[in-house]
């Protein structure tokens, strides 16, 4: 699939064109006058549409026919590079079992400069190009249409963009790296699988490499982890991947990543009802595993660790009782109160473990509780973290990415809440607050001196149901952000 910069559209030369729509009825300048009416007639022939609905008109040109696809933009003064993604991504999926080869797309540059417009455009289309369906035996029913040359249409034909559709292949490619791998099913995605894809990634990218097993990370002190690795025939694996592209000691940047391939609860197990989408409990390993390859990939001028705690937590005969007390590679002891707050204790294990390697800059992923889908519903992230001054800019990162963040409070009161009676923490109390209180948690093995930020994507990494941007299932939650923040972190260097 190669993308290309146009500043002239020849109709007769592409199988399709999307054009973004304002609710004024505009679209964009860069699109040939001719082309343009035709568009906003489309618009104003449909109707009042809900923001990201796609209307197909086919017109003759030349000796074939050309599929006008115009998409629902919504209001003028909302559109921004989240908006502009989306758009592209709906036009691209009416496209499904098409034939289309070429493919124009038209740059809304009266919102968003060039560069920015076209990231957005690039990333659209890759995020467009993935479906969930990936084990259907039925070859026609996944069908995505064979794109070979994708044109983005920009106004002014000497803006060089090469850098911005860069970019935006990095980044798309990898938030569909992390949405393949949280679809996965527990079977066909184990912890010794997920590191192997970690390892293929590594090699493709030139990072370092490092898969702990159970007995290496017994011998770290990593007990937090392994209690939750007990109940599963399956090993625990703590996938590490190293990037060094600034020299010196440290890293600028650890990221860590919560990696339940599958979660059943353990001994306090979850309800039949859903449990088999907890194959997703391991995003947030798949997102920072996705977001280093991706800044190797675009060369950025920083360090960065990964680190993903990576097992199941299955009810097994050797499985963590409620009530156990173990001890963390920090040092600090717990009591498990609930098994199925399994995510904060393998996270605390991974931090303590960047740390420990020169990070002092942190951010965690984690699908970690309900309780946020609940604050925040699906469409943001919440954030939690300190310094204050950090954690805004990983909430500016996301917004510059396209991703929505919202800054989550953290005060002593929900830190107490999470101080044990018999250990010095207790991994669950009640239900209330419980997202902000699975971040205390995790802040208790963070070093006073460091910044550190928690994200808690359990609402934005699956959709429960099909939107016109994207199928239902994985989004890739966090992954831009984390690569937009390592991007901010080394223009800073």
């Amino acid at each position: 699939m190669e993308f290309r910069t146009v500043s002239q559209l020849d109709p007769s030369l592409v199988d399709a064109l999307i054009v973004p729509v304002d609710d004024d009825g505009a679209a964009p300048p860069a699109l040939p006058a001719d082309e343009r009416r035709l568009a906003e007639w489309v618009a104003r022939e449909s109707g009042p549409r809900k923001v990201f609905t796609a209307t197909t008109h086919l017109r003759q040109a030349g000796d074939g026919a050309l599929r006008l696809i115009v998409v629902a933009a919504g209001r003028r003064d909302a559109y921004d590079i989240e908006r502009a993604r989306k758009a592209v991504s709906a036009g691209v999926r009416t496209l499904w079992h098409s034939t289309t080869r070429r493919l124009a797309v038209v740059l809304d540059e009266t919102a968003l400069d060039p560069g920015a417009a076209a990231r957005a455009a690039v990333e659209g289309v890759l995020y467009a190009m993935w479906r969930p369906d990936a084990h259907r035996s039925g070859a026609d029913e996944r069908r995505l249409p064979p794109l070979e040359e994708i044109q983005l249409l920009a106004a002014d034909e000497s803006s060089d963009l090469s850098e911005a559709i860069a970019r935006g292949q990095a980044v798309g490619e990898a938030v569909n790296f992390a949405r393949r791998l949280a679809n996965e099913p527990a079977n066909l995605l184990t912890p010794t699988l997920l590191a192997e894809e970690a390892r293929r990634l590594a090699e493709q990218h030139g990072l370092e490499f490092e898969a702990l097993d159970e007995a290496a990370c017994a011998k770290l002190g990593m007990h937090s982890f392994l209690s939750v690795a007990r109940g599963s025939a399956e090993e625990a694996r703590l996938v590490v991947l190293r990037y060094r592209a600034r020299g010196g000691d440290g890293y600028d940047l650890g990221l860590v990543g919560k990696g339940i391939t599958f979660d059943t609860g353990g001994i306090s197990i979850k309800p039949a009802e859903d449990m088999h989408v907890m194959k997703y409990d391991m995003t947030g390993a798949a997102s920072v595993i996705a977001a280093i390859g991706a800044i190797a990939r675009l060369r950025l001028p920083l360090n960065v660790i990964a680190v993903a705690p990576c097992t199941e937590n299955m009810p097994g005969g050797r499985a963590t009782k409620p009530g156990d007390v173990v001890t963390s590679m920090s040092g600090k002891t717990v009591e498990v109160i609930n098994t199925d707050a399994e995510g904060r204790l393998v996270l605390i294990d991974g931090l303590t473990y960047a740390q420990r390697e020169g990070a002092q800059r942190l951010v965690d992923v984690a699908t970690l509780t309900g309780g946020i889908k609940i604050a925040l519903g699906t469409h943001y992230t919440g954030v939690f973290g300190r310094p204050d001054g950090f954690v805004d800019q990983v909430v500016a990162a996301g917004r510059a990415a396209g991703e929505r963040m919202w800054h989550m409070p953290l005060s002593d009161e929900y830190r107490d809440d999470m101080k044990g009676e018999v250990a010095d923490l207790k991994n669950s109390s009640s239900r209330w607050g419980s997202s902000i209180k699975g971040a205390a948690f995790v802040e208790a093995v963070v070093d006073e001196e460091a910044e550190w930020a928690h994200l808690d994507i359990a609402g934005s990494a699956w959709f429960d149901e099909e939107r016109p941007f994207t199928p239902k299932g994985p989004q890739g939650a966090s992954v831009r952000t984390l690569i937009a923040l390592a991007q901010r972190i080394a223009n800073r260097s």
